[in-house]
């Protein structure tokens, strides 16, 4: 990837008024993955410390939260039908950043220079495992950095892996939340390669018509309200132009075109999404951009089995449902027990046979496949008949269809004719 950085340097700019206060930060930080509460292409938010650095994530979480909150209404002033998709998890105080620690293989030294520093977090296995489809990283780095002004390099493609990296230990004396806001619009992939019409002389990945714009390259002394999303709209941000537009990126959630999903799981199982988003084993409710393509995957628990999903779900390999989410969609997943006991029993001379292997003179029992329909046929010996059914079946007709939804019993009597 592209590497882009945002060196120190005091300029002025015209102040803006203050974004909104941040909700206090009432989370945990984890080193596992929290299920997403919001639906859709998320970036994820790592705090990174070398292999021999003190982990200090509780002592900054707030701080990082806060930035979290902090891009999120910025965006939304800048452009009211967008912001960035962070992964977020519900906490006591209501939703914030899914804060996740890694501690990286390599130690501080190995990590301190500059000119190698980035390339090597982003292959580290701990960083690396978050690098998947449909997620893009913000990492806050927290050990000793050979450049004291590099606040943070990030890079990325439009529709693929991109990551934004802010160096804590760099630029001490400016706000975080800047820096983030910067490397992320380069992890979105913004500005194109082949450069903007005010891209900086000897430098495609950077505007220069001003010094409010969040993608000049110096840093600035001030906050992040005070810079703009793309000043005149004419380099990387609702341009219209032929080339890329972050305002089109996957990673920002529409707020002007939402669509729900609605899904209810039935039975011991629970259902998963490729896009994330969904993880879910009774009731759940999930927002998505409308026209967002999402699979739905079914997993039963021991001893259970995927029956069956309600309309409106294609279905696709191994019973994925496959949605384009437009409006609101109510969908359905039925698991079940794998398999259920079939009861069977003759008074009288005959037998039953059946579909499922049964061939019984007397009583027997089979554990068949649930909800795989049971054809039960009595055979009456010579010169008997089938008076009735009792048990699941009923009636006096030789057959009896039993849908095995639970564990059936049913007893055929025959009488001489």
């Amino acid at each position: 990837m592209r590497a882009a950085l945002i060196a120190g340097a005091a300029l002025f700019v015209a102040l803006w008024p203050e974004a909104a206060a941040a909700a206090p930060w009432c989370g945990t930080v984890t080193t596992d993955d929290r299920p997403a509460i919001v639906g859709g292409n998320h970036v994820r938010v790592l705090y990174a410390i070398p292999s021999d650095g003190a982990d200090r994530s509780a002592e900054l979480a707030p701080r990082i939260a806060a930035d979290v909150d902090e891009i999120d209404a910025w965006w939304r002033a800048n452009d009211s039908a967008r912001t960035v998709r962070f992964d977020l998890a519900t906490f006591s105080c209501g939703p914030q950043a899914d804060l996740t620690l890694v501690r990286l293989e390599r130690s501080a030294g190995d990590l301190q220079a500059n000119a190698t520093r980035f390339e090597r977090i982003v292959v580290d296995p701990g960083v690396a495992r978050f690098d998947v489809p449909f997620t893009k990283l913000l990492l806050y780095y927290d050990g000793p950095v050979s450049e004291p002004n590099l606040c943070g390099q990030g890079g990325g493609s439009a529709g693929g892996p991109g990551i934004a990296i802010v160096y804590l230990a760099a630029c001490t004396n400016l706000a975080t939340a800047p820096t983030a806001a910067h490397e992320l619009l380069h992890a979105f992939g913004g500005v194109p390669r082949s450069g903007p019409p005010n891209a900086c002389p000897g430098d495609a990945a950077h505007v220069c018509d001003s010094t409010g714009d969040i993608l000049y390259p110096f840093a600035q002394p001030v906050p992040l309200s005070s810079f703009v999303l793309d000043v005149n709209r004419n380099d990387y941000y609702a341009h219209g132009a032929a080339w890329p537009d972050v305002r089109n990126s996957d990673w920002l959630r529409r707020l002007d075109s939402q669509s729900a999903l609605e899904l209810t799981v039935r039975g011991a199982g629970s259902v998963t999404s490729d896009v994330p988003g969904v993880s879910c084993t009774a009731l759940c409710r999930v927002d998505f951009n409308s026209g967002t393509q999402v699979r739905l995957i079914p997993a039963p628990a021991v001893g259970q089995r995927f029956v069956r999903w309600t309309s409106p779900c294609p279905v696709g390999v191994e019973g994925e449902c496959q949605l384009v989410l437009d409006g609101l969609l109510i969908v359905t997943a039925l698991f079940a027990p794998a398999r259920l006991r079939l009861t069977v029993s003759v008074r009288g001379q005959g037998r039953i046979t059946s579909t499922v292997g049964i061939i019984c003179p007397s009583r027997c029992s089979r554990e068949v496949t649930s909800y795989e329909r049971a054809v039960l046929r009595a055979v009456p010996a010579q010169g008997w008949r089938l008076k009735t059914w009792s048990g699941a079946c009923r009636g006096a007709k030789l057959t009896c269809v039993l849908p095995m939804t639970r564990v059936s019993s049913a007893r055929a009597v025959f009488v001489l004719r």
